[in-house]
């Protein structure tokens, strides 16, 4: 009688005591900021850290609305919108893309900007940082949030 006692105490504890250990994971970034309804403002374009200290133009940024699946935003001269296709594997294209046509001092920013909206075909979301590549996956272009939040 002892041993079936003891085996049942046995038992019990080792159920009790056998948790599934889930580790803890860090919260996703991508909770925290969706890629739709964010103000994304250029902080790299092709790489490179965007440094608009000697030149007159805005901050370039884009935004996708869920509404029309519309692009809007402005490349540091021109504001320009559009239509974006989400597709499987993290696939974006974007079209009918339209700009005003202003001229503004130091526009190569602006224009290799755009030029590579129309390139890109994918997109990544890590860590707060929203990336465009073109098909090969060379990196167009970096966005951070802005905390400016789109209503949809």
């Amino acid at each position: 009688m002892k041993y079936i006692l003891s085996l049942s105490f046995l038992a019990c504890i080792l159920l009790f005591n056998c948790k599934s250990q889930v580790t803890p994971q860090k919260p996703s970034t991508t909770d925290e900021v969706s890629f739709i309804g964010t103000k994304w403002v250029l902080t790299k374009l092709n790489g490179d850290v965007l440094n608009l200290s000697n030149t007159e133009l805005e901050q370039p940024f884009i935004r996708l609305t869920a509404k029309d699946n519309g692009v809007g935003g402005n490349g540091g001269c021109n504001t320009f919108g559009g239509t974006f296709t989400l597709k499987d594997d993290q696939q974006i294209e974007f079209s009918q893309m339209m700009a005003t046509m202003r001229y503004c001092e130091g526009s190569s920013i602006e224009n290799v900007f755009m030029g590579n909206l129309q390139k890109t075909r994918s997109y990544i979301l890590t860590d707060g940082e929203l990336t465009f590549k073109d098909e090969n996956g060379y990196v167009l272009a970096s966005f951070e949030p802005s905390t400016e939040k789109v209503t949809n």
